[in-house]
């Protein structure tokens, strides 16, 4: 019987795990950084779902990682963040192809992978019987948290920006197009625990376009209602967000599509920058039959 190699990693080494050794890699390694950051922060406020962090406790330095995020709802699969610093990848995939914390019965989302990690995640799938299938290709954009605090806006004298709350979850998630992969307790989670805003209507309340602070701690679920497009509010509640989350300390940072063009442009125009080659989602299916 193989022992593990991986054990829990408590939070008194995330803090030198975080700021010691993946900050060397900075800021390749922010998803991978905000990701164990914001995990720490909802463990402690009872969040509906579950986050498991493992390192390789007698080889702290070397920054390999792995975190797995689990939700109540069963049937969506667990999100699982992989890192190991540059120069490690054939020590990550020894520990990879030995471990048991991955439940392959959930079909895991590897969420974000460094693409110099993809082919050993790729393959490790494969060693599973199981197969891979490109989610998509995210592009990393990013600003430091000391620029963000200083970023400035006006607000049109129509509108106003409030707090989501959880009222507002039914209907964001029924615009939310990631919903096959990523269940109505992220946005419950995020709403109560992180940073969740809204674009509304001064007159009517209406909540016109929206984006959170989301559960890897970066600027996620950005959406403008189809018939207000166009007019600003997305960037006006993007700005928003990446304010606060910079005078809190947070460097805001994106995960966006590589085919969304729209997106990606909005950010450069706030003054995001990109950053690294493109990190791929790989979500597992099911047994690969064409295995003999």
């Amino acid at each position: 019987m193989r022992s593990e190699v991986l054990e829990e990693m408590p939070e008194s080494i995330m803090e030198y795990f975080c700021e010691q050794v993946l900050k060397r890699d900075w800021p390749n390694c922010i998803h991978a950084y905000y990701f164990i950051k914001n995990a720490f922060q909802w463990m402690r406020k009872n969040s509906a779902s579950s986050y498991k962090l493992y390192y390789i406790s007698n080889d702290v330095e070397n920054g390999t990682f792995i975190g797995i995020l689990s939700r109540p709802e069963e049937e969506y699969p667990d999100v699982v963040v992989t890192y190991t610093c540059p120069g490690n990848e054939e020590q990550f995939r020894r520990m990879l192809f030995s471990t048991e914390i991955i439940n392959w019965q959930k079909k895991p989302l590897f969420q974000a992978i460094p693409f110099r990690m993809k082919a050993i995640v790729e393959a490790m799938i494969e060693e599973k019987g199981l197969k891979s299938k490109l989610y998509s290709n995210a592009v990393l954009k990013w600003m430091p948290a000391d620029v963000a605090a200083r970023l400035d806006y006006e607000i049109p004298e129509d509108v106003f920006i409030g707090q989501l709350s959880v009222d507002h979850i039914d209907f964001i998630y029924s615009l939310w197009t990631h919903s096959d992969v990523y269940p109505k307790s992220d946005l419950w989670d995020t709403v109560r625990l992180n940073i969740g805003l809204g674009v509304f209507n001064r007159h009517s309340g209406e909540l016109l376009a929206w984006a959170m602070c989301g559960s890897y701690g970066g600027l996620s679920t950005l959406i403008v209602q189809p018939d207000y497009r166009g007019r600003g509010f997305g960037k006006l509640i993007v700005l928003a967000v990446t304010k606060v989350m910079g005078e809190n300390g947070v460097s805001p940072h994106a995960l966006i599509n590589e085919k969304n063009k729209v997106s990606l442009g909005l950010f450069k125009n706030v003054g995001y920058v990109k950053h690294s080659t493109p990190l791929p989602y790989v979500v597992v299916e099911g047994p690969d039959t064409s295995r003999p």
